[in-house]
């Protein structure tokens, strides 16, 4: 009798997964609107496309999503594109449009447009304005905003605001910050302190240190390593 029980438990148990696993399959491909307390309850299944609006709750997680995106933890495993406000947002391919995370927002492809966060994260190229109190991306174009840290790690251009612009390949613009840094600048840095490996442009700072020089620096101290006169006061020039 008793593993009569637990065999009738076993085929019942199988039975609903193979009736989950088909209804998933059976699943519209797409719906103008995505309703859900946690994934995985939530309609349409996580499988699925949202074109129109998602209502994700505590936890929402789809395929693409285009349109209006609401809820506390909202997730795709394609792209984003439209208006998201949530505390968290996870984009696992590109994002398009304007991103309101009350916690962070992060972006594993590409981000287009508006984006604000506590942390904002792309591990791709970014290309628009984004305000947030740390901000990373791979390459950016545009504007950033960042409260505490401007980070990016390969080739950039735009305009950076922060305590701290740090720039680990070639910068090309305008850098405003307590301490700003790049490998390679081009444009204008200012700042208390402003280094580079190299750099064209001008340097406004109270120090400004760097490999190499094409420009001017004005600060209280300014060094240019590979100079003929690597320490200057007030101002130094080298072409």
């Amino acid at each position: 009798m008793r593993k009569s029980t637990v065999f009738a438990a076993v085929a019942i148990a199988a039975a609903f997964c193979a009736t989950s696993a088909r209804a998933e399959e059976r699943a519209w491909a797409w719906s103008p609107l995505g309703i859900g307390i946690a994934a995985p309850i939530q309609l349409p299944f996580m499988s699925s496309d949202v074109y129109g609006i998602r209502l994700g709750g505590l936890f929402g997680r789809n395929a693409d999503v285009y349109g209006l995106d609401f809820g506390v933890a909202e997730t795709t495993t394609g792209s984003l594109a439209g208006l998201q406000a949530s505390a968290f947002s996870w984009t696992s391919d590109n994002a398009y449009g304007v991103q309101l995370g009350a916690l962070a927002n992060v972006v594993d492809g590409d981000f287009y447009g508006l984006e604000f966060g506590l942390v904002n994260v792309v591990w791709g190229e970014s290309w628009g304005l984004r305000f947030g109190a740390v901000d990373y991306a791979v390459n950016s174009a545009g504007v950033q905003f960042g409260a505490l840290l401007n980070w990016n790690t390969s080739v950039s251009y735009g305009w950076q605001t922060s305590v701290a612009n740090v720039d680990g390949d070639d910068y090309f613009g305008f850098a405003a910050g307590a301490v700003n840094y790049a490998g390679k600048f081009s444009g204008l840095q200012l700042g208390v302190v402003n280094t580079a490996y190299e750099a064209t442009g001008l340097q406004l700072g109270v120090v400004n240190a760097v490999e190499t020089m094409h420009g001017v620096q004005i600060g209280a101290i300014n060094m240019v390593a590979s100079s003929a006169l690597p320490v200057m006061v007030i101002a130094n020039a080298s072409f």
